[in-house]
């Protein structure tokens, strides 16, 4: 039993008898083919077939007949069997059916009677090859469906990992930010103990935390006493709270803790950050400060410690630590920095991270040399350039962080303005947001370019205030960033263009809109086809790429003399070149549009040659008439023709001679007045019978 059957309906049954007829005796495949005479005997045996497992490929149907008619039988057909190709065999039917069964049934192809067998059966042949290429390529699709699945998936999950690490990265960049702001207020207290109340606050404030303090050792460096400076973070918290807090600061302040006692000394003698996550009274607790602090409401508490290297006067404190026996000999406590919230807590390492960078910082200000030297290694782990200028654009500082994107050495630049390295209108501008950094105490960001060597790099810059009239300037290469974004605005700009050189603008818009199938009938349009004479033997004794080569020279030039014409170039097929006028937008003069431009091809093609230096010739044909036209399917879009002028035109050129431009008796008509003409007579034309054709010699102007 076959696999694949064809459905021919016609109500007459002599037309049924020969249409199946020729199909069994000329198709090789194994093909089973069905008659039915009439709409309804055809979906009674469609789904018998399916039933039996038989699939039914392509279905040919007259348009006019009893009852349904042609147009809504395929109609029907394609709703329930889309993929199943079908095709209108008929003497009839009005343009509006054939329009109906395009636009509703993706009519594959409209074939007029009394039709030729073998123009039939190539068509048969033609339409049952692409339904199984279809089949296969749907597997095909298949296939790649599920390996694009599995792509998506680890898109998706390779989107979620780079979005976790932009987060951390964010995170980082905002915890850098805070850490700057601090450290340029900490730089700016008077002295140690207006830095660490700056400290104090500003923490509290970035974290939400509660309640701050310090203890720093005593005089005797065998004991921390309670610093004057503390903070209350007083945003949403009652007044209750906070009268609370003051309670437990008062209590604090006459308390003094030897080194493992509490808190502050278990912080001291381990020199490591310490985190309690839950506050209870038996937490090593003397003077009973931690059930003071669970009264008072707090529920969380950490501590950092300020460290530095010892200085070379600090030998006496150096000896003192070690009479108790506690290992601080490489170095020296400035203070223990300890914080309490209102709040359950859980540990938070990075918190405790940010705020240890916080207080070397704060030791930092104790040894500004030691500072500058840490400051540059880590500049020099860094990949930003990191400058700092004031608000004329003075380069004052510039960190060993990335010399490469330098204009010049380091050296070079430290006491030229931002004028000495950029055009003046672009250095007046970098000079503005410096000084907008500066009068509103906030980070600017901006973006320039700067030509380093021969090659033009994109900066992003951070620019903060560090001071009254300085900057700290903190740039990013984005060339990378910029290039790709460059390069998808390029590339949707050749998206575009390549769009409009292959659908007229007018369908283009069309499908912008509505992606669903477009036709549209246009009752008066000029089709000219032109075929190279001779090409095929030619072709054979050149080079695939000298072939291809010369038919895009020959074909390109054809391109320009269309759109010269205001014509719409429709396809190529091999050796063979399409083109129409008045469509898709209408054109009074279509007929005069399409007879200089096969005119003008005749003499374009005598500028090339064969390999052999033999010349070239065409054979043109050109008739007029109503055709379909419009774009079908989802993919691999094109912009095609269809109805009986089409196929005429067609017939104009393969019955044509070399050299020769043929045009039907209705062209004819169009041109008689303006063009040479000439009858060439009556001759039998395949699939219409007998007709009359013209030669066109030329322009009666010239």
């Amino acid at each position: 039993m076959s696999s694949l059957a064809i459905i021919c309906v016609d109500d007459q049954r002599f037309v049924l008898d020969s249409l199946t007829e020729q199909l069994k005796r000329n198709l090789t495949g194994d093909y089973e083919v069905e008659a039915a005479e009439s709409g309804e005997e055809t979906l009674e045996i469609l789904e018998e077939l399916q039933a039996e497992g038989i699939e039914v490929a392509l279905v040919i149907s007259d348009q006019i007949m009893p009852g349904m008619k042609g147009d809504e039988l395929l109609s029907q057909i394609h709703t329930q069997y889309p993929k199943m190709l079908k095709i209108m065999l008929t003497g009839q039917a009005a343009p509006r059916s054939v329009l109906n069964a395009v636009n509703k049934a993706n009519l594959y192809r409209y074939i007029t009677k009394p039709w030729d067998e073998t123009d039939l059966i190539l068509t048969v042949q033609e339409a049952l090859r692409s339904y199984t290429q279809e089949q296969q390529l749907a597997q095909q699709n298949q296939l790649l469906q599920q390996l694009t699945t599995s792509l998506e998936q680890q898109i998706v999950q390779r989107t979620a990992q780079l979005q976790k690490e932009i987060d951390e990265r964010k995170q980082a960049e905002e915890e850098l930010q805070l850490l700057l702001t601090i450290t340029q207020a900490i730089n700016e207290a008077p002295d140690f103990e207006g830095a660490l109340e700056v400290a104090l606050r500003k923490l509290c404030e970035a974290t939400g935390w509660s309640y701050g303090e310090a203890w720093i050792p005593q005089a005797d460096v065998m004991a921390l006493q309670c610093s004057s400076t503390w903070y209350c973070n007083r945003v949403g918290i009652d007044e209750q709270a906070i009268a609370a807090l003051e309670e437990f600061r008062e209590y604090s302040e006459g308390l003094i803790f030897l080194i493992g006692e509490g808190l502050p000394g278990q912080i001291w003698e381990q020199e490591q950050p310490k985190w309690i996550s839950e506050i209870a009274a038996d937490f090593n607790d003397v003077f009973f400060r931690w059930q003071l602090a669970q009264e008072r409401g707090l529920k969380a508490g950490f501590g950092v410690p300020i460290m530095v290297s010892p200085s070379s006067g600090s030998g006496e404190s150096v000896e003192l630590l070690k009479q108790n026996q506690v290992s601080h000999q490489q170095q020296k406590l400035l203070a223990v920095l300890v914080f309490f919230t209102l709040q359950p807590q859980q540990h938070e390492q990075r918190l405790i991270e940010l705020v240890s960078a916080i207080a070397a910082q704060l030791g930092n200000v104790m040894q500004r040399k030691q500072t500058e030297a840490e400051l540059r290694a880590l500049f020099t782990a860094m990949t930003d350039l990191v400058m700092v200028l004031d608000a004329q654009g003075y380069y004052l500082k510039i960190a060993p962080t990335n010399p490469a994107l330098l204009q010049k050495p380091a050296e070079e630049l430290i006491g030229k303005t931002l004028h000495d390295l950029f055009e003046r209108s672009q250095a007046n501008t970098l000079i503005y947001h410096i000084w907008d950094a500066l009068n509103t105490r906030q980070t600017v960001n901006c973006e320039y370019s700067l030509v380093i060597g021969e090659t033009e790099l994109w900066f992003g810059a951070r620019i903060s205030p560090i001071s009254e009239d300085t900057v700290i300037w903190v740039a990013r290469d984005i060339t990378a960033r910029k290039q790709a974004e460059l390069d998808l605005r390029l590339a949707q700009q050749k998206s575009e263009t390549l769009l409009l050189n292959i659908l007229p603008k007018k369908i283009v818009e069309q499908l912008q809109q509505n992606t669903s199938a477009i036709a549209e009938q246009f009752d008066d349009v000029t089709i000219l086809f032109a075929d190279l004479v001779g090409f095929t033997p030619l072709s054979a004794r050149m080079t695939p790429i000298a072939l291809v080569n010369l038919l895009n020279q020959i074909f390109s030039s054809f391109d320009q003399l269309s759109q010269q014409h205001g014509l719409e170039k429709i396809k190529t097929i091999g050796d063979a070149y399409m083109a129409a006028a008045g469509l898709p937008v209408p054109k009074e003069d279509h007929a005069e549009a399409i007879a200089e431009m096969a005119l003008d091809m005749q003499q374009t093609i005598r500028q090339f040659q064969g390999s052999g230096g033999e010349m070239f010739q065409i054979r043109i044909g050109i008739n007029t008439g109503p055709v379909v036209a419009g774009v079908i399917g989802t993919q691999k879009f094109i912009y095609d023709l269809w109805g009986d002028t089409v196929n005429v035109a067609s017939r104009m050129e393969s019955q044509g001679k070399p050299g020769c431009i043929q045009l039907t008796a209705t062209t004819y008509e169009r041109l008689r007045d303006k063009y040479l003409l000439e009858e060439r007579g009556v001759i039998e034309i395949k699939g219409k019978g007998n007709m009359t054709t013209y030669w066109l010699l030329g322009s009666r102007h010239e």
